[in-house]
């Protein structure tokens, strides 16, 4: 498939004609990462956007006691780099690649002209940007102030009402992580995750789904528990 057939199904570019679109891909260069590669390092110098045309990433930095914190986890469509191609400052984190994985590579040098002509592809950059700095703002408040089952139950209640449908009787059908990578979110061992996973499937405030991953969630009753905490 072209790059601008790909490049069609990104939000980002979701406004731009056929040409635009064109003029985009004439841009990218076409990046594929296997599985468990390191495609950014926090710190290292920052010069390109990298859009998901395929696969996973995971975004992740650590905390002074070494433990990793996974920020987010990105699919196609997804994009990342946008902080250090607006500000030229260093990257903020590590992105790696949880299974094989396509990009596009856009370097700063060609992107900025572009949005300055298409303005709608910078509102989308900075809405993008704004909305991962109170996602981060939230997981950095659950390490701080809330024990693993709270932290838990407000990162279930999150990624429902953002990656989920509600069901007709209330329940919200989703994916889960591995219990792994939600300890690696959660700052705490997939021990203590599975632990607390197990205790929420016995109080019927989990269901399992057909399929690996796959729950039923009863949000409402995980809002109450954080009221109350």
């Amino acid at each position: 498939m072209e790059m601008h057939e790909l490049l069609r199904k990104v939000p980002l570019f979701s406004e731009l004609n056929e040409s635009e679109l064109k003029a985009v891909a004439s841009l990218a260069s076409s990046i594929d990462i296997r599985k468990k590669s390191i495609v950014v390092q926090e710190h290292d110098p920052g010069d390109s956007l990298f859009v998901i045309l395929s696969g996973e990433v995971k975004i992740s930095t650590y905390s002074t006691e070494g433990r990793e914190v996974v920020l987010a986890l990105l699919g196609k469509g997804s994009f990342f780099g946008e902080m250090s191609l607006l500000d030229e400052e260093p990257r903020s984190a590590n992105v790696t690649t949880m299974e094989d994985s396509k990009f596009a590579n856009i370097r700063r040098r060609d992107l900025v002209p572009l949005m300055m002509d298409q303005p709608a592809i910078a509102l989308k950059l900075l809405a993008e940007v704004a909305s991962r700095l109170r996602k981060t703002s939230r997981v950095l408040e659950r390490i701080s102030s809330m024990d693993v089952p709270h932290r838990l139950y407000s990162y279930l209640v999150d990624h429902c009402q953002r990656f989920s449908q509600q069901d007709a009787d209330g329940r919200y059908s989703t994916v889960l992580p591995t219990h792994q990578l939600l300890a690696d979110q959660l700052s705490t061992s997939r021990e203590t995750i599975s632990r607390a996973i197990s205790q929420l499937k016995k109080d019927g405030i989990l269901i399992q789904g057909e399929g690996r991953g796959k729950m039923r969630v009863d949000v409402d009753t995980l809002e109450g528990l954080l009221d109350e905490f």
